[in-house]
């Protein structure tokens, strides 16, 4: 096998689809978009799937036969005991302001039976898009344009109805499951030192509280949680298909980071976000900035914690992940001056 066969590795029930959106009204997105994404996604997917209008899904008789909690609101179907985890993650958009004409992207991971429902997914964004996106009314009104999957059409805007602009072809996913490079071309080819640089701010709690000061930062227990979050998706998405990343428990994975030396060159970020269920702003601590790897001794441990790296790119890591939330990129080595 060839090392970039061997660089390969194949997740099960995950997928990413990239969506294409231009704004029909001027919109500013804003620094942390992930609860005005959501929040237009939701309630676009609750009207199409909701039959009984109750304000809450734990509440709900049919919330079992339903497909508003299976795909948005995974808690509401489990004992509150379990810690459930929902079927998505959101990849924001940088902040920018865009003008009507304008063409932006952003994507969603969707995991498990999620990918069975990603029809009523992408038509959910099409009138949630339609609806407008915004804090407060008048929302800005925008058009979903194309959705992939990869190098496959899932959605062209050109098939659309003018006399329905909810109509449009979705074509099935082809494929359930992600080929994720860990060398791919561009990025570091040295993997005795990396960084993590976040695109949103991640949210990491110790000892019950969440942290907001580099100083209390603790990089090892932050990173080794990424094997608890790796592990809970596919335990609750795909379960009959176990995501390989080299490790079989969670020791094997934290062993290998305690032979890693790491800088967080992080700072806090304040986040606030309207919750239309509550009816009032909600602030989040969390923490913004990159962390620094590396193997000093060459011990091979940065490069057998790289598939798992690269899956939590797409998994994001922390709290509030389907806001966005904790997504980073890999990155070449820049050590602090």
């Amino acid at each position: 096998m060839s090392q970039f066969e061997r660089s390969i590795i194949s997740i099960a029930n995950l997928v990413t689809l990239h969506f294409d959106v231009q704004q029909v009204d001027g919109l500013r997105i804003p620094e942390y978009s992930g609860s005005m994404l959501r929040g237009a996604f939701g309630t676009a997917l609750r009207r199409l799937t909701c039959v009984t209008d109750l304000p809450a899904c734990r509440d709900c008789p049919l919330k079992v036969h339903c497909r508003f909690p299976r795909i948005f609101e995974r808690p509401a179907l489990m004992p509150a005991s379990v810690q459930a985890v929902n079927p998505y993650v959101l990849h924001t958009p940088p902040p920018s302001t865009y003008h009507s004409g304008d063409v932006w992207h952003f994507k969603m991971s969707i995991m498990g039976d999620a990918i069975g429902d990603s029809t009523l997914i992408i038509r959910a964004w099409q009138q949630a898009l339609a609806q407008g996106l915004g804090v407060r009314a008048p929302f800005q009104r925008a058009r979903l344009l194309y959705v992939r999957l990869g190098e496959t059409l899932l959605f062209d805007h050109s098939d659309i109805d003018n006399s329905d602009k909810n109509s449009g072809k979705i074509k099935a996913l082809p494929v359930t499951h992600s080929q994720i490079d860990c060398h791919p071309s561009g990025t570091p080819a040295s993997v005795d030192q990396l960084d993590l640089q976040f695109l949103t701010p991640f949210r990491h709690q110790q000892k019950g509280h969440i942290v907001n000061q580099a100083q209390v930062l603790d990089t090892v227990t932050f990173l080794a949680s990424l094997y608890n979050r790796i592990r809970l998706c596919q335990r609750h998405h795909s379960p009959d298909i176990p995501w390989r990343i080299g490790y079989e428990d969670y020791h094997a994975f934290k062993a290998d980071i305690l032979q890693l030396d790491m800088t967080a060159d992080v700072r806090p970020a304040n986040i606030s976000r309207r919750s239309s269920r509550q009816q009032r702003k909600i602030h989040l601590h969390a923490m913004i900035g990159c962390i620094h790897l590396s193997d000093p001794d060459r011990s091979g441990a940065l490069e057998r914690l790289l598939p798992a790296l690269r899956l939590g790119e797409q998994l994001h890591i922390g709290k509030s992940t389907t806001l966005g939330l904790g997504q980073y990129k890999i990155m070449a080595y820049t050590p602090n001056a």
